[in-house]
C-alpha cells in the first residue's frame, strides 16, 4: 500500500515535470501562437504551485500533524493553482481575449479564500500543530468559494466551448470536435472534482485518496492535453473556424438590410452549379473555399445551408460523397475501398468505412 509521504513525492516530481515541459516547449512551436505562448506559463505556475503544496506537505508533515493543516495547505495551493489552469484554458479558448471583469471576479474570489484562510490560522489563536475549530469553519467556506470560482469559470468556458463547436461544425467538410474534444474533458473534470471538494477535504484514507488521485489526473491531462494542442495545427484549424464565424456574425450585423439578405434561388443555383462540377470530391473543403468556388458570399452560403435539409457544409459534402461512392462502387468493383474513398473525398479509408455504414447501414464492400 502506497503511503501518504510516497504520493507526495510522486505528485510533486510529476508537477515539476510538467511544469518544466511547459517552460521548455520548443519556442518555435509556442511563439507563433501568442495565446498558446502565454497559457502555457499560466498552466506552469498552476502546475508548479501542486508542485510546492506537495513540497510543504512532505517537509511539514501537514497531513500527520492533523486534518484541518492539511486541509489549509491544500486550499492555499489549490485554489489559485485551479484559478491559473483553468484560466489558461479559456485563454486558449479565447484567443487572449479575457475581458478584466472575468479576471478580477475569479482572482477575487481566489485571493478572498486566501485571505480568509491567512487571517483564520493568525487570528484564532491556536498553535499551528493543534486542530481548531475557527481554522476549520474557515476552510468550510474557502471550500465553498472555491467550488463558485471553479463554477463561474467552467461558464465560461462551456459558453466558448458551444461556440467553437459550432463554428468547426458548420466551417470544415466533416466533423472535427477531435482537434479541440480536450477541452471539454477538461473543464468537466475540474468543475466536477472542485463540487466534491466541501465533501471530501476532511476526510481520510481511501476517500481522499481516491479524490487525490482524481484531481492529479485532471490537472495532469489538462496540463499535457494543452501541451499537445498548443505545438500541433490543431490550434490553427480551430482559431481559423473561430475567427470565420466571428467575421460572418460581425458582417451579418453590420449588413442587416433587404437587399443583402441571401437570395435563395440565386444560392441553389450557385450549389447545382458546384456540385456538377464535381468539386466536393476535392479533400479537406471549408466553408471559404466553397464559397469561393461557388462565387457566393460566405455569410449567405452558411445561411443557406442551415435552412437547407443538410444544416451545414458537412452535411451536404457528406451527402454527395456518399452517393458518388454508390455509383463508384458498382461501376467499378475492382477498385480497392481506399480507391474509393479517396475518388470520393475521404480522408481516409476508416473514415470512409465507418460513414458509409452510418449513412446506408452497409459496409461498401457489402453494398458493392
Amino acid at each position: 500500500m502506497i503511503t501518504i509521504g510516497e504520493m507526495q513525492i510522486s505528485g510533486m516530481l510529476t508537477m515539476m515535470m510538467l511544469s518544466v515541459m511547459l517552460m521548455a516547449c520548443v519556442p518555435n512551436r509556442s511563439t507563433h501562437r501568442s495565446c498558446f505562448a502565454r497559457a502555457r506559463w499560466m498552466m506552469a505556475a498552476g502546475t508548479g504551485l501542486i508542485a510546492v503544496q506537495f513540497l510543504l506537505q512532505y517537509i511539514f508533515g501537514f497531513r500527520q500533524m492533523g486534518v484541518t493543516q492539511a486541509v489549509c495547505c491544500n486550499l492555499m495551493f489549490f485554489t489559485p493553482a485551479s484559478l491559473m489552469c483553468s484560466m489558461a484554458v479559456l485563454y486558449v479558448q479565447r484567443q487572449g481575449h479575457i475581458a478584466q471583469k472575468e479576471w478580477q471576479t475569479a482572482g477575487g474570489i481566489c485571493c478572498l479564500t486566501i485571505i480568509l484562510l491567512i487571517g483564520a490560522t493568525l487570528l484564532d489563536g491556536v498553535a499551528l500543530h493543534e486542530e481548531s475549530s475557527t481554522l476549520r469553519m474557515a476552510e468550510y467556506a474557502g471550500s465553498v468559494l472555491y467550488v463558485m470560482m471553479q463554477s463561474y469559470i467552467f461558464k465560461r468556458q462551456y459558453t466558448t466551448y458551444k461556440r467553437m463547436e459550432q463554428a468547426v461544425d458548420e466551417y470544415y467538410d466533416r466533423s472535427r470536435r477531435d482537434l479541440f474534444g480536450w477541452m471539454g474533458w477538461s473543464m468537466k473534470a475540474m468543475t466536477v472534482l472542485a463540487f466534491f471538494v466541501p465533501l471530501v477535504i476532511f476526510l481520510q484514507c481511501a476517500p481522499l485518496v481516491v479524490f487525490s488521485i482524481a484531481y492529479f489526473f485532471a490537472i495532469a491531462y489538462s496540463t499535457i492535453s494543452l501541451y499537445s494542442y498548443g505545438i500541433s495545427e490543431d490550434i490553427a484549424r480551430v482559431e481559423e473556424a473561430d475567427n470565420e464565424e466571428l467575421r460572418i456574425k460581425d458582417e451579418e450585423f453590420a449588413t442587416e438590410t433587404t437587399q443583402n439578405r441571401p437570395n435563395d434561388r440565386a444560392i441553389s443555383e450557385a450549389v447545382e452549379r458546384w456540385i456538377a462540377s464535381g468539386s466536393y470530391r476535392e479533400h479537406n473543403l471549408t466553408l471559404s473555399i466553397v464559397a469561393r468556388q461557388m462565387g457566393v458570399a460566405q455569410r449567405q452560403l452558411q445561411e443557406w445551408l442551415r435552412q437547407s435539409e443538410h444544416g451545414k457544409l458537412a452535411g451536404l459534402v457528406t451527402t454527395l460523397r456518399i452517393e458518388e461512392a454508390k455509383r463508384v462502387l458498382k461501376q467499378h468493383p475492382e477498385w480497392s475501398t481506399e480507391s474509393v474513398a479517396n475518388y470520393c473525398g475521404f480522408s481516409s479509408r476508416e473514415y470512409f468505412h465507418r460513414t458509409f455504414r452510418q449513412m446506408t447501414g452497409s459496409t461498401p464492400a457489402n453494398y458493392q
